[in-house]
């Protein structure tokens, strides 16, 4: 299907110059002399794009854009701009408007504008229409991307969920690590119990048996109270250990004991 560009500008002479540039471009052209027209027009049929001019008459396209940008799945919108009015394009622009081009506008400039919204829009549309199928599938909740390396995490995944088995995911900071572990999490057994998470560079080390594993009311100085341990607090479910390479090397190597065992050890 064409890809609809919809011209607003209150002078014929304008419209007929942008009409003309990109006819032949493979568009279906649509022509608007004021917002009251234009409206008619994209209620008719949503435009992919439009060329919209920052003054038409008495009226003021900056105005309209908002109701453009804020429509389920807008169209892309390039505003018009006469020289000495740029600084009302740059508004526009902050009002959400894709680029914009100045009168009199070169004929080469105005088509790659448009071509390059059209493939904006076209992406966007695409992108949206994957996020839609991936939740409609119930795939990998936040994680998003179909590149190799991602296929083989969402391999891992669903290999790993399925069983009890303890699971060293790396990778550096703010690459998602928890993400994938709470996927784990909902895909798996475990999915019945708590997701609990632990940022272990954060707890003191002389605090971290009592942490992980609990205590009775005065069963040290200082335990005025029962305390739950987070693998008591995960139980039947999972525990996420973050950060576990922060730890000093001999709470790790105690860490793995308990892991590799399933029995407390004195830490």
């Amino acid at each position: 299907m064409e890809s609809v560009v919809l011209v607003v500008d209150d002078d014929p002479t304008a419209r007929y110059g942008m009409r003309r540039a990109l006819e032949r471009q493979g568009y279906t052209l649509l022509e608007a002399e004021s917002i009251a027209s234009a409206e008619l027009q994209v209620e008719k049929r949503l435009p992919d794009v439009i060329l919209l001019d920052v003054k038409l008459a008495s009226e003021s396209g900056l105005e309209y854009l908002p109701s453009l940008v804020a429509r389920k799945n807008p169209p892309i919108v390039i505003v018009v701009s006469a020289h000495g009015s740029e600084r009302m394009a740059v508004e526009a622009i902050k009002l959400g408007a894709y680029d914009y081009l100045p009168k009199p506008f070169d004929v080469d400039e105005l088509r790659i504008l448009v071509r390059n919204a059209v493939e904006a829009r076209r992406l966007r549309e695409e992108n949206q229409r994957l996020r839609i199928e991936l939740a409609g599938a119930g795939d990998f909740g936040e994680l998003i991307g179909s590149s190799k390396p991602m296929a083989r995490v969402y391999s891992l995944i669903e290999k790993v969920a399925g069983t009890d088995a303890s699971v060293l995911i790396t990778g550096e900071s703010g690459t998602g690590k928890e993400v994938v572990a709470r996927e784990i999490h909902a895909r798996g057994r475990s999915q019945t119990g708590q997701f609990v998470a632990v940022n272990c560079a954060a707890m003191p080390e002389e605090l971290i048996e009592s942490e992980m594993f609990g205590h009775e009311k005065g069963a040290f100085t200082g335990a005025a109270s029962q305390r739950i341990g987070k693998f008591e607090a995960a139980n039947k479910g999972t525990l996420f250990l973050d950060e576990v390479g922060d730890m000093s090397p001999s709470t790790q190597a105690k860490l793995l004991r308990v892991l590799e065992e399933k029995q407390q050890a004195q830490i």
